[in-house]
């Protein structure tokens, strides 16, 4: 019914079109001259004026639309690399705006004054409960669905709520090619009864591990209600998952990572396998041969992820799987995900975080890395962010704070007492014993502290005689060690990591990210979100 209705009015008059058009170009330029984002409120006017205008652009382009819980943001920034390193030209939605209004702001924004797209691909961030708004409107050619993880509970509630939300979406989409998750039981199940072709992308056995997997997002069988058993795991519920009741199970990928050689830093290297492709209207006619050692410029075990499933989309869209896995190694990271800084001849690297399940891979980053380095973390409870905080007590905390190579942590952000307790609950405020470089370092702070008057001001230093109240009524005491800190100004951490002179991983969620961002683009040089 939906798609009858969606077929009925996708046809916009022309007159409407234009002033669309012209009316989001106009807002839009604005905007920006007044230093403003102008990221939504473009596609408000455009789409009052003409309500089907995305038809118009979206029928002169394939477009790859990319959902789900973590990921989208650096997914849909390697797709977009991919498709210009293989000769096209993409558009992308940089701004991050991933409700309905910001994605056509985007797009209209970026057509001649008919509405006619100047490109041949898009590749667009979707949120998860605008999916079902914005398919309709644009028909994609590709649906991916990074994964499902427990996210913004004071807004979707359960995550089988977001589930139901963007299966709405594929249901009112039914010519798209889906592209899944093949490791995780949520997303996977939006291929169950339904027509449209589907793609899956994860990890083999060979790359996972054995013992207990934490269920508690994955919930029980969506088929018949069981519960699940695992063959291995890779983290959180992904992983070889099979109903003991019905069945319903993992099934085999169409490219899949098979062997993790290094992760580091500056990236990680794996091999690919690609399963053979069916005979369909995208297929290319020649069969494509396993990839070994595959570089992505982008670190952690999550990213090979998100580039398995870059892969899998370029097959969807009839692409070389080689030429998109070569793409990889000279991909850039996108605003806030896993952005470097260089503040002073010292690395940033600034890594968003607003689960258990994200929080919980950078934490498996940043302490397997071995060297030296101070966290900050940040955490506001605003609407962008969610206003329920209450995730922080699921996250393993621990596992950071365990780690001997951390010398010191800022807590910062709206929440930063809620944080700073969790963390000292997790061991944050005592130092792993590691032999003189701790006693040294402690010995630092603790200088630092009687010595930085003009930082202090800002910040509520915490060491083990200590009780201070800020200008901001925060006040922190106990026999706490002077590894954590809580400061109430970003410009006062960079000023603080500047005088550290260690690497620094920088951990905020969003709407706190955005505040760091813009104490950090004086010194360390970070552009506009919209650019």
């Amino acid at each position: 019914m939906d798609a009858e209705i969606s077929k009925k009015n996708t046809k916009p008059d022309k007159i409407r079109t234009v002033l669309a058009v012209a009316a989001c170009k106009l807002t839009r330029s604005i905007l920006r001259r007044t230093g403003r984002g102008g990221t939504a409120i473009p596609g408000i006017v455009a789409l009052r004026i003409s309500k089907n205008v995305l038809s118009v652009p979206a029928q002169d382009m394939k477009i790859v639309v990319v959902t789900g819980t973590n990921g989208k943001t650096t997914t849909c920034n390697m797709i977009e690399h991919m498709i210009t390193a293989s000769g096209h030209s993409c558009l992308r939605d940089r701004s991050g705006a991933n409700l309905l209004h910001g994605i056509a702001s985007d797009l209209l924004c970026n057509t001649d004054w008919l509405g006619r797209s100047r490109y041949e691909y898009a590749v667009l961030e979707c949120d998860e409960a605008a999916l079902k708004q914005v398919v309709p409107l644009i028909r994609p050619k590709v649906i991916v669905v990074t994964n499902l993880f427990s996210d913004q509970v004071d807004r979707y509630g359960s995550v089988q709520n977001t589930l139901a939300e963007i299966r709405a979406g594929v249901e009112r989409s039914p010519m798209s090619t889906l592209v899944l998750n093949a490791e995780d039981p949520l997303s996977s199940s939006l291929a169950l009864n339904v027509p449209n072709r589907v793609l899956r992308f994860g990890m083999d056995a060979s790359v996972g591990e054995q013992g207990d997997v934490d269920l508690k997002d994955a919930g029980t069988c969506p088929v018949c209600g069981g519960t699940y058993t695992y063959d291995y795991h890779i983290y959180a519920h992904l992983g070889g998952f099979c109903c003991a009741g019905c069945g319903y199970s993992r099934q085999t990928p169409d490219v899949s990572v098979t062997r993790i050689s290094s992760v580091d830093a500056q990236g990680s290297t794996f091999d690919l396998k690609l399963r053979k492709k069916k005979k369909d209207a995208s297929d290319t006619g020649t069969a494509e041969k396993d990839l070994r050692d595959v570089r992505i410029s982008l670190p952690a075990v999550y990213n090979i992820y998100n580039a398995s499933a870059v892969v899998t989309a370029a097959r969807a869209l009839g692409l070389s799987a080689k030429e998109a896995a070569a793409s990889l190694s000279s991909v850039r990271s996108s605003f806030g995900r896993m952005e470097t800084f260089d503040l002073d001849g010292i690395r940033l690297q600034m890594i968003l975080v607003k689960n258990p399940a994200g929080c919980n891979q950078a934490f498996s980053y940043v302490t397997g890395l071995g060297e030296d380095y101070t966290a900050v973390l940040c955490l506001n409870n605003r609407t962008g962010d969610g206003h329920d905080i209450s995730w922080i007590e699921d996250t393993d905390y621990e596992k950071l704070c365990a780690d001997p190579c951390l010398k010191k942590i800022y807590v910062a952000g709206e929440c930063a007492v809620d944080l700073y307790e969790r963390l000292k609950k997790a061991g944050g405020d005592k130092q792993p014993s590691t032999g003189d470089s701790g006693t040294e370092d402690t010995k630092n702070g603790t200088e630092d502290t009687k010595n930085s008057t003009a930082v202090a001001k800002t910040s509520t230093e915490v060491t083990e005689t200590s009780t201070e109240v800020t200008e901001t009524g925060i006040e922190v005491s106990e026999t706490s060690g002077p590894r954590m800190e809580i400061v109430t100004d970003y410009a006062a951490i960079v000023e603080k990591l500047r005088q550290d002179r260690r690497p620094a991983f920088l951990l905020p969620n969003y709407t706190s990210m955005m505040e760091l961002r813009d104490a950090l683009s004086s010194t360390a040089g970070s552009k506009e979100f919209w650019k």
